[in-house]
């Protein structure tokens, strides 16, 4: 059968064993188009997919093990914090006296030792712990407290001690009084007497967000408490104390000195009328315990050097460049009028770091303690021995004082504005002027150069003596 053109073979050319190898020197190894078929040998393509399942699996287990096997953050940042305080403590302080109210680390009890919880170890706490700690003590309730000075039975009176801020001043015919600033005293059996508020007292608390407590007042004084949390001779929160003779004597306090209120009838009231409520007080400017103990430390050293300079000789005075010594104040003497039964002494102790409080006419100022007794106790009778005043800080403010024209009886102060201070602490004194800018600012002090005057952590006591007949003297 006839063969089409397209469908003829070609002819293949018949290859020999020596022209295959002389083809192969001369022309070397054939090479293929198509890809390796060595299953020894991965392709790009596979190498490349197992990289990038490698990576997305690592992915995946990263974000598991940060998501399920991280410890729970308060945890480790209290693990963390109790670590690092371990040599530092970090302190917080009280808003009304400045004094350390708890700090972070190692706990220890008043005499110093280390506080062992009932599992044996020791107790410790972490800087969030402290520092709540402080916030909870920070936000406690404050109260003013007026209380008299009179020596028609007010003495001595109950709780004053216990204060942390007391300013003192003349409330009429030369009498002085008290308004006691007091930090949520559940815990005082009795506080008191308790007797008529003042407009410059008044003006004085206002700054501390108290509530004020006493027994009516001047009309001033009355028009303007309206506006402010406060208590004054109720039934329900304070009562009368008429004590009793025992062995021919009365133990006990005579109206109008005779009203006393307590801690938790002062918490009772706060829980019935302003419930959730706390304070925000505004206080003075205060050093820290270190920086207070540097500055006795320094004044300490500075009378030691002024001790060596009186005894040096004239050449040696002269090659001396320390700087001028401190300068001491141990006694002090305030006086407000006439009356010696109201013009005050303090005597500094070197022991205590504090200024024991006494009267010109030799009377020592003591205020009882209420612990453990009946709720409303007889003081005299129920309460503990009393207690010598001893402030860490005394001020001593200089006023604008009168006697009101209205009644010729009542005193009126000048409390905004500024004055001459002097502020004794840590056994020495600083010399400066007191500034209030308005009833709710806080009063300041600053120096003769106008740098500001931080007070010692500690009870303060502010007597403000008028400033054209009131004196001070010390040494």
């Amino acid at each position: 059968m006839p063969k089409n053109k397209h469908n003829q073979a070609t002819p293949i050319e018949t290859i020999s064993e020596d022209n295959l190898e002389k083809n192969t020197k001369d022309h070397g190894p054939e090479k293929s188009d198509k890809p390796s078929t060595d299953p020894k040998k991965p392709s790009k393509r596979l190498i490349f997919s197992l990289i990038t399942i490698a990576l997305f699996l690592c992915i995946i287990t990263g974000t598991f093990l940060l998501l399920f096997s991280k410890k729970p953050e308060t945890e480790d940042e209290t693990q963390r914090q109790l670590t690092e305080i371990e040599s530092t403590p970090f302190y917080f302080y009280d808003n009304l006296t400045g004094e350390v109210i708890s700090h972070s680390g190692i706990q220890y009890n008043e005499r110093g030792e280390k506080i062992i919880e009932a599992d044996g170890n020791t107790r410790k706490l972490s800087v969030k712990e402290a520092e709540q700690m402080a916030k909870n003590a920070n936000e406690q309730p404050i109260y003013c407290i007026q209380i008299p000075n009179g020596l028609d039975g007010a003495r001595p009176q109950v709780g004053l001690h216990r204060a942390s801020i007391v300013f003192e001043a003349i409330a009429e015919v030369g009498i002085t009084r008290f308004a006691a600033i007091f930090k949520n005293p559940v815990g005082a059996q009795a506080i008191g007497p308790i007797r008529s508020l003042r407009l410059y007292h008044l003006e004085w608390d206002t700054p501390f967000d108290c509530t004020v407590v006493h027994a009516g007042g001047a009309d001033d004084a009355l028009a303007a408490v309206r506006n402010y949390r406060h208590i004054s001779e109720s039934v329900n929160y304070m009562w009368r104390n008429y004590g009793q003779w025992s062995g021919g004597a009365y133990l006990g306090y005579t109206a109008p000195n005779n009203l006393f209120t307590s801690g938790p009838l002062l918490a009772t009231f706060l829980e019935n009328t302003a419930r959730g409520s706390f304070s925000k007080p505004k206080s003075f400017a205060r050093l820290t315990k270190d920086e207070s103990d540097a500055q006795k430390k320094e004044i300490e050293e500075s009378q030691i050097k002024k001790d060596e300079k009186q005894t040096d000789s004239p050449d040696q005075t002269q090659n001396k460049t320390s700087s001028e010594p401190k300068k001491l104040a141990s006694n002090i003497h305030i006086r407000f009028n006439h009356q010696q039964g109201f013009n005050v002494n303090y005597a500094y102790s070197k022991n205590t770091n504090t200024y024991f409080r006494s009267y010109a006419n030799g009377e020592t100022h003591l205020s009882y303690t209420c612990k453990n007794v009946p709720a409303k106790p007889s003081p005299k009778r129920d309460c503990n021995q009393p207690y010598q005043i001893n402030p860490d800080v005394v001020i001593v403010m200089r006023v604008k004082e009168r006697t009101s024209p209205l009644d010729g009886y009542h005193e009126e102060i000048t409390t905004i504005g500024s004055g001459q201070v002097s502020i004794f602490q840590n056994g020495t004194v600083f010399e400066g002027t007191w500034h209030k800018a308005n009833r709710e600012s806080q009063i300041s002090f600053k120096t003769t150069t106008g740098e500001e005057i931080k007070l010692k952590p500690g009870r303060t006591w502010i007597s403000a003596i008028p400033d054209n007949y009131g004196k001070l003297s010390y040494e």
